[in-house]
Formats: C-alpha cells, structure tokens, sequence
C-alpha cells in the first residue's frame, strides 16, 4: 500500500466519521475494501496524529470536520500538483513582482517553480513554502508570522492577516480544500479561510491551484465566490461538468495533463 492510497482512505475514514461521530472498525473494513490490518494500521497513524481515539473497536472523531495531516496529504496526487505547480507558475509574468502565496500542498508545488526566479518578493503564511523558497536564496520571502497549524504547517490569526493586509499583491497564488462553480472557494479550516480570503482581496490578480480532485467539493469554511478569481489551474481529470461551470463564470482556465496509469 503506497503513503499515497492510505492519504485517501484517511480522508474516506474522516468523511465518514463526519456522518457519524461513532463507527467500528469492522464496519470501516468492509466499506473501505481493505483488511482489518490496514485498517488497524491507518487507524493508529490517525491516533498518533490527534485525529480519532479508538476504543473497544469503535473509532471515535476526536475533532469532528478535522483534516488529514500536510504530512501525509505531501504524496497525495503528487505527480498532478507538480505540474499543476509548473503550469500555474507559467502564469506569474516575469520580472519585479509581489507574490503572495498561501498554503497547501498544491500551492508548494507552484512555490518550488519559483525558486530560481529573479525579482520576485513573496509574501507567505506557508512554512512549508517559505523554506523551498529560502533554499535557493534567488526570491525575497516575507513570512506573515501568526499561530501555527501543525496539521497544515500554516500560520493562522490575526498577526497573519494583518501583515497580509499591509501590502497589495500584483499575483496571488490560493491553494483551497474545495472549488464549485455554485459555492465558489472553501476551506476545512476557519481561520485558513480567513488568511485565503485576506490574500485574495489584497491582489491584483489571482490565481487558485487545485487537483481535480477539490474540483465540486464543498467543505466547511467559505473563502469567496469565483467573481474574485481571475485563474483556475487544475488537472485534465477533473469532471467536465465542473469545468463547464467555471467557464461560464469567465474564468481563464488551465489543464494540466493529467500523469499517464491513472
């Protein structure tokens, strides 16, 4: 089993746990397809992880709505965010720019194909962006300082929406856990949501990445419509019926070939 296919049954077993606080092992067996030792060993990441509590052979949602780790959500469709990152970097013009990029494993992708360009200031609340981009010392890195999401690697609150709020970007780049052409942008987060939409209305452009996967998903937390988007980049999977939808909305959108065995 690849780190890869345990992500996904973590968010199935999450989603799951959404329906009903309460679920047994047995029961997430045969709706999951897998052994009692997989499930076992999955269920034993989530615990170590804060995410359930397992009790007599019931798992129990500890943070109900919770999301899988950044640490395990790094492999998921890791080949589509690579070049969903490469094509959504193609977007950002060249020369002296402000950049804003927000958290989440897609918009790491889009940071790494940055890193060897010139004149670039970014401004992020994304531990995880901010040391790719460091690694290489070619782009300015402003990081917003705030609480730290451990699940996330994010830094949230008030401290990191006030400096988002200081400047205005002329490119924003917004990773998001879901995308409707009805719903707009959400998050799974609140105060994720909240840094999001700060970085949204402080841009000049912007720009979502998104796997097809987040494409007709709806979670919790509203970030913004699509009327404050200029760009969608996702993959050559995602449902037509999605891409139709975004498209009349007059949104520029843009394909990423979809990795071949899929």
């Amino acid at each position: 089993m690849t780190s890869d296919e345990r992500a996904s049954r973590m968010r199935r077993i999450l989603r799951l746990l959404g329906e009903s606080p309460v679920i047994t092992v047995q029961s997430l067996t045969r709706r999951l397809g897998v052994s009692g030792a997989t499930v076992r060993r999955d269920l034993m990441c989530m615990e170590d992880a804060g995410l359930v509590r397992r009790s007599y052979g019931k798992v129990i949602a500890v943070r109900p709505g919770s999301e899988v780790p950044v640490s395990f959500r790094r492999s998921h469709e890791a080949e589509a965010k690579r070049r969903i990152g490469a094509l959504a970097a193609s977007l950002v013009p060249l020369g002296p720019l402000t950049v804003a990029i927000g958290g989440g494993t897609t918009a790491h992708s889009v940071a790494q194909c940055l890193t060897a360009r010139s004149g670039l200031r970014v401004v992020t609340n994304s531990l995880d962006v901010a040391g790719s981009l460091m690694a290489r010392q070619r782009v300015q890195v402003v990081v917003t300082g705030g609480s730290a999401r451990p699940s996330s690697q994010q830094l949230v609150g008030d401290l990191a929406t006030t400096v988002i709020r200081r400047r205005r970007y002329d490119v924003a780049v917004v990773g998001v856990d879901g995308i409707g052409a009805r719903h707009g942008l959400t998050a799974h987060d609140a105060d994720e949501a909240l840094v999001s939409r700060a970085i949204i209305e402080q841009a000049r452009r912007v720009i979502v990445v998104a796997d097809s996967s987040k494409l007709g998903r709806r979670c919790a937390r509203p970030i913004c419509g699509l009327e404050s988007v200029h760009h969608v980049v996702t993959d050559s999977r995602a449902s037509r019926v999605e891409l139709m939808g975004i498209r009349r909305q007059g949104l520029s959108l843009a394909l990423a070939a979809a990795p071949s065995g899929r």
